[in-house]
């Protein structure tokens, strides 16, 4: 390390060019003494020529300044300049004239928290900051270095004006938003790394992050307007198990981004949030619309509409170092202020509930599991089906399940959810063996064996399940012993069961469509087509229709029937069967449909 520093300061004093910093050293032309003045005042002391007061300290001025030696001889500034990342590495000091003025403010601002440069200027910045701090106080300048690597073209070569796979920053602001741009940059990977860097990056930070945000917001500004919602006056309501949910989460991200932030790892904080606007939008939001839907001023829309408010208000905040533009706009249309005057959110212990977010977890994972099943049965979310059996495969309190089981049946349109351990009933446990594996165990046998695991009944498959092995006695009288490694199990439903075996559940899911099943998913995807013909007029939200309809008798009884689940999910005064002129046509899986909304 000393042979470094030794080679590293000779290199700095070695430089003659006239664009660095002229060595403060004068040499005696007589005696060769050294002098190094300490300041512009004893420079002038020493000068045998009067200064200017506005002397100009660089080449080739300074050289033209001569000193008296103590012998009476003439001494001259040495030739030698120094490195001008010595300038640099004085910052600390020379942008408070220390030691000579502004102590107290020094003191308080040294050594800094953080120094941050790119990588390829480790040698200028980062050394020159140390060595000359070292030198002249023995301590480091800095407490923290932030080292950034190069961004790099989407196949990981540097970008240059030359390669011509340089992007132009302002046609990314203008393309995509200046916050999509610093998202993009901050969240993409950690700032140390080198960052394979394009449009897609940035356009995906557009829309996965700023705009649901925008998005979120846009959905409380609206309802909020039609029921005139007053943040100031009408906060309150009891919070549903929904609510507490959303602000446990909340605070838990501010404790996580508030924590990332002071350990200067700002990607770390920026997924974080991510991953919770993913959670407010499509989780929360997607389940509360219900609540903002209901007419009057309930207690519940009460409380979905001061939930929403105080996680848009501390979101926008905890966002703002990321994201300033967008946030300055949301916060100060929610609170008339500036998001960049305010407090930075702290976490508030008392709502953070890590065995409800540890549940819910569960749920999601559970929903999943079930969107899964169905994708690969091929049935539609809007086809309801009769059962869902979901067995844990680690210990897991299953009466702490059964409150969520609601959000379980309705997002996953399912009638009936079941928890429970034991499942053999709906199982069909299939063995084959594994040839690569057993073959050369028991060579000409192989056969034999198949043949025996072939037949294995439901009990001998159970004890092997539990004890991972079994005993099979073949012809010649000889037993062989087969484990885990020597027969594949595949499992599968039955009687109409579906199964998908997740990491920590297994999901059975009861494919069986009676004839009121299939009503109930007809009448669902009517409402769908309605729902989307209704966005195509361009009709408020809140604006009750009637709707009139022509379609065969079938499709009309089964209207009749399920028309709670219809007004349920529709903004109408009533349905119609009859006909109107400029109806628009579609068809209900098969069904002829004609439709008017009269508002």
């Amino acid at each position: 390390m000393e042979t470094f520093w030794i080679t590293w300061w000779t290199g700095i004093l070695e430089e003659t060019d006239i664009g660095g910093t002229p060595l403060n050293v004068w040499v005696c032309q007589d005696c060769s003494k050294e002098k190094a003045p300490h300041s512009v005042k004893e420079l002038r002391e020493l000068s045998i020529e009067e200064l200017p007061e506005d002397i100009e300290l660089h080449k080739p001025y300074v050289d033209k300044v001569h000193l008296t030696c103590s012998c009476g001889g003439t001494m001259v500034r040495t030739s030698e300049v120094i490195d001008v990342w010595f300038d640099s590495g004085s910052m600390p000091f020379a942008q408070y004239h220390y030691p000579f003025e502004n102590k107290d403010m020094f003191k308080k601002q040294f050594p800094a928290d953080v120094v941050i440069e790119g990588v390829d200027q480790t040698r200028g910045w980062f050394y020159s900051l140390l060595a000359v701090s070292t030198l002249f106080t023995g301590q480091s300048p800095y407490k923290r270095v932030l080292s950034l690597g190069h961004i790099l073209d989407e196949n990981g070569q540097k970008m240059s004006k030359s390669k011509g796979n340089a992007l132009n920053p302002t046609e990314l602001i203008n393309e995509f938003g200046a916050d999509s741009l610093r998202w993009a940059l901050l969240a993409d990977s950690s700032p140390w790394n080198n960052k394979r860097f394009s449009k897609k990056t940035v356009s995906h930070a557009k829309s996965k992050v700023i705009d649901t945000l925008l998005n979120v917001y846009s959905f409380y500004s609206m309802y909020a307007e039609i029921d005139q919602f007053n943040p100031d006056s009408d906060m309150g309501g009891t919070r549903t198990t929904l609510d507490k949910w959303v602000l446990s989460r909340l605070n838990t991200v501010i404790r996580e981004v508030v924590q990332s932030l002071d350990d200067y790892d700002v990607t770390k904080g920026a997924r974080s949030i991510a991953t919770f606007v993913d959670e407010l939008s499509n989780w929360y939001v997607r389940r509360s619309r219900q609540r903002f839907w209901s007419s009057g001023m309930t207690d519940d829309k009460r409380s979905a509409f001061s939930t929403l408010f105080e996680v848009l208000k501390k979101l926008t905040q905890l966002m703002a170092p990321y994201t300033p533009f967008v946030t300055e706009d949301i916060y100060s249309n929610l609170v008339k202020d500036s998001v960049h005057v305010s407090d930075y959110p702290q976490p508030d212990e008392t709502q953070i509930n890590k065995q409800l977010e540890k549940n819910m977890d569960v749920v999601l994972q559970i929903i999943e599991l079930t969107r899964s099943l169905r994708n690969k049965v091929g049935i539609k979310t809007k086809q309801p089906l009769a059962q869902l059996v979901v067995v844990p495969t680690e210990e897991t309190t299953l009466s702490q399940l059964q409150k969520y089981v609601s959000i379980i049946k309705d997002e996953m349109n399912i009638k009936e959810v079941i928890f429970k351990n034991d499942y053999q009933d709906l199982l069909q446990v299939d063995f084959k063996l594994n040839f690569s594996v057993v073959g050369p165990k028991v060579g000409k046998t192989v056969g034999e064996v198949k043949n025996k695991v072939d037949v294995l009944d439901d009990y001998e498959k159970g004890k092997f399940l539990e004890n991972r092995e079994i005993q099979l006695l073949l012809n010649s009288g000889e037993t062989i012993t087969l484990n885990s490694d020597d027969i594949l199990i595949e499992k599968k439903g039955k009687n109409g069961f579906e199964l998908l075996e997740g990491s920590k559940f297994i999901a059975l899911l009861d494919t069986n469509l009676t004839q009121e099943l299939k009503e109930e998913g007809l009448v669902r995807e009517f409402v769908r087509a309605v729902q989307t013909y209704r966005k195509e007029l361009n009709l408020p939200v809140e604006l009750r229709v009637d709707l009139f309809v022509q379609t065969d008798l079938q499709l009309q009884e089964v209207l009749i029937k399920f028309d709670e689940l219809v007004q349920k999910n529709l903004i109408i005064n009533a349905v119609h069967f009859e006909s109107k002129p400029d109806m628009i046509s579609f068809k209900v899986e098969g069904h002829e449909v004609q439709l008017y909304i009269k508002s």
